[in-house]
């Protein structure tokens, strides 16, 4: 077996030394290897904290949370450890020097059949940064997604991060769309909201079939197929008014909640709540034309906004609805690129 090979097996994720994987680049202290799920979670909450300390929200600090937790937690581990489990963070690598993790890249599993993974968690502690350590550690994450047969490797990276879009672009990585992450504000933030039009009725119902055409329409102009694994909920089933939706919602009879509005019987946009009880937030699809006025919107949004008091997350493409979920009450909390690598086409 060659050095930089990873696999699995009925033990578990096994890792096999990877300090010579990049013989051509420039020796740096310490190496490369495998996380390991036993030892290694405690130590990786401390470097994303100190890494990502000036920029971490809500979200990012949840994930640190799981990970502190499942390192108190040995049956937790023995789960995660014998398979890749969708969704976890907990699979990657990590750099380390004289035993001390100062590097990492996650691979989150996202989707098995085409199998797809999401770079995650790209830290290096500040003292060791600009040595390579990042672009070893994507290199190894590129050569594991390879032989794991993906399909392609998703990425998310702050607009203004230009250093790291570099290196993602240099490694292989295509850009895709910039999209924002609107936010409603804390409770001590208190923004002027334009009125409601008065005219625009807001009610709690999903689309009729004569309104579902111009839904899906809406919806997939913000919601692209091929990140369908990155939605909140499978829309075009669990919204669709046909017997397989009316399935689905039977299966999932808590999953969403969605308010349509209308002006003189013609559909202005729908609003689709989807709560997370155990995540930071809660999402919204919004599916309704890029200019909508801010009155049609905040119409549309004011139930959704009376029902719960808590955050509210949408994420547009850039420039979409800006103006008038501003107005509405919402605020821009991130701005990220999304990147593809198509793994079956590189290495």
């Amino acid at each position: 077996m060659r050095q930089s090979e990873i696999y699995l097996n009925t033990s578990g994720v096994v890792p096999v030394d990877l300090r010579h994987c990049e013989s051509s680049m420039p020796s740096l202290p310490g190496h490369a290897r495998w996380i390991d799920v036993h030892r290694d979670l405690a130590p990786l909450a401390e470097l994303l904290s100190m890494a990502f300390a000036d920029r971490l929200d809500e979200e990012g600090w949840q994930t640190i949370r799981q990970l502190r937790q499942i390192a108190r937690n040995r049956a937790a581990q023995r789960y995660y450890r014998r398979r890749e489990v969708p969704g976890a963070p907990l699979y990657g690598f990590v750099w380390e020097v004289g035993g001390r993790l100062v590097g990492n890249v996650s691979l989150i599993l996202l989707t098995t059949s085409p199998r797809q993974y999401l770079i995650a968690n790209v830290a290096v502690d500040p003292m060791y940064r600009r040595l390579g350590i990042a672009q070893r550690l994507m290199r190894q994450a590129l050569r594991y997604a390879w032989q794991r047969k993906a399909q392609t490797l998703w990425l998310q990276v702050e607009t203004f991060n230009q250093g790291a879009i570099r290196l993602y672009r240099a490694l292989g990585f295509e850009e895709q769309e910039v999209v924002t992450l609107w936010r409603t504000p804390p409770p001590d933030q208190t923004p002027t909201v334009v009125a409601p039009a008065r005219d625009v009725k807001s009610h709690a119902r999903l689309a009729t079939a004569a309104e579902w055409g111009q839904q899906q329409e809406w919806l997939a102009a913000v919601y692209p197929q091929h990140r369908a694994w990155h939605w909140p909920l499978p829309w075009p089933r669990a919204l669709a008014p046909t017997w397989r939706g009316v399935l689905w919602r039977l299966l999932h009879p808590a999953a969403f909640q969605q308010w349509v509005a209308r002006r003189h019987n013609r559909l202005v946009g729908a609003a689709t709540w989807v709560p997370r009880p155990h995540g930071a937030f809660d999402e919204v699809l919004l599916a309704c034309p890029s200019l909508l006025p801010p009155a049609d919107l905040t119409a549309l949004l004011m139930p959704l906004r009376q029902r719960t008091d808590r955050t509210l997350r949408v994420e547009l493409p850039r420039g979409y609805l800006a103006q008038s979920l501003t107005a509405a009450g919402f605020l821009p909390a991130r701005h990220l690129l999304w990147m593809r690598y198509p793994v079956r086409r590189g290495q």
